[in-house]
C-alpha cells in the first residue's frame, strides 16, 4: 500500500479572516449604547445600574456622614412631656442632634 502526500484542506479561508478582523474595528469604533446593552444583557444591566446606585450611596455617605436624631427631632434636648419647659439631653444621640448613618457604621468602620 503506498501513502499519497496530499494536501489536507485549509478550514479558514484567509480573505473571511481580514473580513472578521476589519468588522471587529468597525464594531469598536461605532458602538452605541444600544449595542452596549445588548452585549450585557438584562443581568448585565442590572448588576451596572446596581453598581451605579451603591456608588452614588457611598459617595452620599462620604459628603452627609450623619442623620438627624429621630426621638429629639435634631435639636439635641429632650423637652418633658408634663412640664414642657424642662428639657435635658437626648438619651438617644446624647444631645448631639445627629447619629451616624448606618451606611456609614458598615462601609467605613466608623462609630
Amino acid at each position: 500500500m503506498a501513502l499519497s502526500a496530499t494536501a489536507a484542506p485549509n478550514p479558514q479561508d484567509p480573505t473571511a479572516a481580514g473580513h472578521a478582523v476589519n468588522q471587529a474595528a468597525d464594531t469598536s469604533t461605532n458602538s452605541t449604547a444600544a449595542d452596549l446593552a445588548t452585549a450585557l444583557g438584562p443581568t448585565g444591566m442590572l448588576l451596572l445600574f446596581a453598581l451605579a446606585v451603591f456608588a452614588g450611596y457611598v459617595l452620599s455617605l462620604s459628603l452627609h456622614p450623619n442623620a438627624k436624631c429621630n426621638r429629639c427631632k435634631g435639636m439635641g434636648r429632650h423637652r418633658g412631656s408634663l412640664f414642657n419647659y424642662a428639657t435635658r439631653p437626648c438619651t438617644s444621640c446624647k444631645g448631639r442632634g445627629t447619629h451616624p448613618r448606618m451606611g456609614r457604621k458598615v462601609l467605613f468602620k466608623q462609630p
